[in-house]
């Protein structure tokens, strides 16, 4: 008989002698702490300890630098099944000692991790359980972003622009949505992405196309164009100039709901947010858009100032909130609306010309009260 085999050996006859006691611990507990809640966590920490005498088990430092992947959703079980088979741990009963002594366990992420072959299930947990390990890492894509500075956010990733641009000059590799028309821009959605060292741009750009669709979908923009009986494409574009004209989130939806009301009118738009996007030229972050010159705009199919309905397509990649308020409009008779203070990022709607006149007059003063700031 082998060295391992007379371990194997010692290790059931330990069990089997203190199996039985196990019970009576737990039963002890119960007794004594009177509720299940007890009985679980003695009975959990009380298996490990005996699971762990029994279990083959590695120790030392390890053999050599690996990567293992575990998948979204996996349970510990699965994960020791994974650790197994890569040779990071020596067997299931192993992890299930060191996942019942650690309540961390449970915190375990799906990712990619380096990790090292052949050492102690404990200390494969602690590899885990440090995010530092993980080779995925994330790019931020903020909302409200034109394509352009879309793909300066997404250079952070360390793959360089000239791919992007690369990938974006075949848009019908990119997974778009069909109303897309083959053109990303509008339709890459803002979120947070994992990426790892093999990451392609097209991949990364396909991951932002998807969670568009996937968001599209969960709102369910087939049916609100039906009831709205305005095209995808259309809510597409409503959207994006939602995320560039509103200041404060309570009123997405009111103007959403203006720009609805105007298309049915008949009457332009008038948005500089689409001139700001025809020209290139855009007023600081924190301050909305204001009346705009109407004589200055060029002649564009984005110039609201001069073309009748939506722009030709979207001005922004709108976020989740913006999507959603464009596929569910606030009820009104709203025509216009206008920032009064930039500050509080009050706005105020009025289906009346003369009231809206007279909020103008009001944002006009706060301008000259502010030193007519950028925006104004």
């Amino acid at each position: 008989m082998s060295m391992m085999d007379t371990d194997r050996t010692r290790r059931r006859e330990i069990w089997h002698r203190v199996k039985g006691y196990l019970a009576v611990a737990v039963s002890l507990a119960l007794l004594i702490g009177g509720g299940v809640f007890v009985f679980n966590q003695v009975e959990r920490r009380v298996t490990g300890i005996f699971t762990a005498a029994i279990a083959e088990d590695y120790e030392g430092e390890g053999e050599e630098d690996i990567e293992i992947e575990i998948p979204q959703g996996s349970s510990l079980t699965v994960i020791g099944e994974i650790l197994v088979d890569a040779d990071v741990v020596a067997s299931q009963e192993a992890w299930q000692a060191a996942v019942a002594a650690d309540d961390a366990s449970s915190t375990v992420q799906a990712g990619t991790y380096r990790v090292r072959t052949q050492v102690p299930a404990a200390t494969a947990l602690d590899m885990l359980l440090d995010t530092s390990r993980l080779v995925v890492t994330r790019v931020t894509v903020p909302e409200g972003l034109t394509l352009e500075k879309q793909v300066e956010a997404l250079t952070a990733s360390g793959i360089d622009e000239e791919d992007f641009e690369k990938a974006l000059d075949d848009p019908e590799e990119l997974k778009l949505v069909g109303y897309a028309d083959d053109s990303p821009e509008g339709f890459l959605f803002p979120d947070t992405y994992d990426f790892d060292d093999d990451t392609t741009a097209e991949e990364l750009l396909n991951q932002m196309a998807e969670r568009y669709g996937d968001v599209a979908d969960d709102l369910d923009f087939k049916g609100a164009s039906e009831d709205l009986d305005v095209s995808q494409r259309d809510i597409a574009i409503v959207a994006s100039i939602i995320d560039r004209e509103v200041t404060i989130p309570e009123d997405r939806a009111k103007v959403s709901r203006v720009i609805y009301n105007r298309l049915d009118e008949g009457m332009r738009l008038q948005f500089d947010s689409t001139v700001y996007y025809a020209t290139g030229i855009y007023p600081p972050e924190q301050q909305p858009a204001g009346a705009f010159d109407a004589t200055g705009p060029p002649e564009s199919d984005y110039n609201t100032y001069k073309v009748d309905g939506l722009p030709a397509g979207p001005i922004s990649a709108p976020g989740r909130a913006a999507m959603e308020a464009a596929a569910a409009p606030a009820d009104g008779d709203w025509l216009y609306f206008v920032t009064v203070n930039f500050e509080t990022g009050e706005t105020r709607f009025t289906a009346d010309p003369a009231e809206h006149e007279r909020n103008v007059a009001e944002w006009r003063q706060w301008c000259e009260a502010n030193g007519n700031p950028s925006g104004c």
